[in-house]
């Protein structure tokens, strides 16, 4: 076996989900509950709770005597992230789009684009409550637009930026038309940057929610948070946003087995040139 197809070997064998990759989560998962137990023994429940009292926090928050439903809270916060992922995705690619293709566009552009990076989301949160008071989806959705957009943006413009200008120039000779370009040129070279875009947008976005839900709502997840953490119970804090993360870890597994499958191709292709 070459060199070349050994690390090919390698290489499928780390982005084929299987065995090869269940073990490293596992260890993961002991070595964590390990830590958790050993910290949770130093300090009292309601500051840091072990397993089995972060068990009992769960059985307080989603019983039947549960302070806040489950029911209202958790789809509330759910919908208000997927709305702003999809704004960022939308909006931070078409951005990134434009910036790529055109140099006026660029020029004018990329200067508010990349100083909106100097701005912590908790402003933006602020911003948003004293423009528009407590609402029930802007200050959510706006924080996370004005912190995400912009990478999805950057991204995208660096993907177009790294194509290879010979391409389109190549395929304009032999008279394709605009159309078939993006289509087989652009929009493929595209993919990996719009799926690496989809986890990171999705990850900031539950987070960037959770923020703006505590400074600026009176429903979701976010604002059970903040009511527990005036009641210093933070075994319930973490019994509430430990399903969400779980959830979210998962949307982003998905998409990452989505991308595995969808790029499968290269990884084939690239076995048969080195063989």
């Amino acid at each position: 076996m070459s060199h070349g197809e050994s690390t090919v070997e390698r290489l499928r064998g780390r982005l084929a989900p299987g065995e090869s990759a269940a073990l490293p989560i596992l260890l993961s998962v002991v070595v964590v509950l390990g830590v958790w137990q050993l910290a949770a023994g130093l300090v009292p429940a309601y500051s840091f709770p072990n397993a089995v009292e972060l068990a009992a926090a769960f059985g307080r928050a989603f019983g039947p005597e549960a302070r806040f439903s489950p029911w209202e809270q958790y789809p509330i916060t759910i919908l208000r992230v997927l709305l702003a992922a999809t704004l960022c995705m939308v909006v931070g690619t078409v951005l990134g789009i434009v910036m790529g293709t055109s140099e006026r566009a660029e020029e004018y552009l990329i200067v508010y684009v990349l100083a909106t990076f100097a701005f912590p989301s908790v402003i933006w949160a602020f911003f948003a409550v004293l423009w528009v008071g407590l609402s029930t989806w802007f200050t959510t959705v706006f924080p996370v637009f004005m912190v995400v957009m912009p990478y999805v943006a950057i991204n995208v413009y660096e993907g177009i930026a790294d194509l290879d200008a010979e391409l389109p120039e190549m395929a304009h000779s032999f008279d394709a038309s605009q159309w078939m370009v993006w289509k087989d040129i652009y929009v493929p070279h595209l993919y990996p940057h719009i799926f690496a875009n989809a986890r990171l947008t999705l990850t900031l976005a539950w987070k960037i929610t959770l923020v703006g839900e505590i400074f600026g709502t009176t429903e979701g997840i976010g604002r059970v948070i903040n009511s527990f953490f005036r009641a210093n119970q933070n075994d319930m804090i973490l019994a509430w946003v430990v399903p969400m993360m779980v959830l979210v870890f998962a949307a982003e597994r998905v998409l990452t087995v989505v991308e595995r499958r969808a790029f499968s191709w290269r990884v084939e292709t690239d076995r048969t040139m080195t063989a």
